[in-house]
């Protein structure tokens, strides 16, 4: 269990916003790859045998065409897609264990993006103790997302 500070809970929190769109951007890169390598799909039958007695494999040939690193990179891609839906599933269900009124701000500002005006006014709070209630649902995120693995794990890419 790693230590985590305030500052890397907001950092985390920050970057949920972001998440969606990382997805996005690798299942593009994914769906590029397999474009340029797309496997033949079956030939439609029309009642007549085709067969020489050899064996044919439209995917074995294309697998065998495939360059080298091909399948490291898609297995990579989607390795980086299946973390990410996995850090934002553990971040929602840390976020929604918090006490109604931490979760409500946290949620109003770092996930949907609000601004501290709009958080207040949704929320019947003053903007200052809206940064208060804040800060003191950082500071239980804080052992909440140092406990988790998966959250305390993720590095964030610059």
């Amino acid at each position: 269990m790693a230590k985590m500070e305030s500052s890397r809970v907001v950092e985390i929190l920050t970057f949920y916003r972001n998440i969606d769109g990382e997805i996005r951007l690798y299942r593009s890169i994914l769906d590029d790859l397999e474009a340029y390598y797309d496997m033949p799909g079956p030939k439609p039958p029309d009642g007549m045998p085709k067969g020489k007695g050899g064996i044919s494999s439209p995917v074995e040939t294309v697998v065998l065409n495939l360059p080298d690193g091909l399948q490291e990179d898609i297995a990579f891609y989607n390795a980086k897609i299946n973390e990410l839906y996995r850090l934002k599933t553990e971040i929602l269900r840390e976020v929604s264990a918090l006490e109604l009124k931490f979760k409500a701000i946290i949620s109003d500002y770092y996930l949907h993006g609000l601004k501290w005006e709009q958080v207040s006014t949704r929320n019947h709070y003053s903007e200052r103790q809206c940064k208060n209630i804040r800060n003191a649902a950082i500071e239980s995120l804080v052992l909440r997302f140092g406990a988790n693995a998966t959250i305390s794990n993720f590095k964030i890419s610059a």
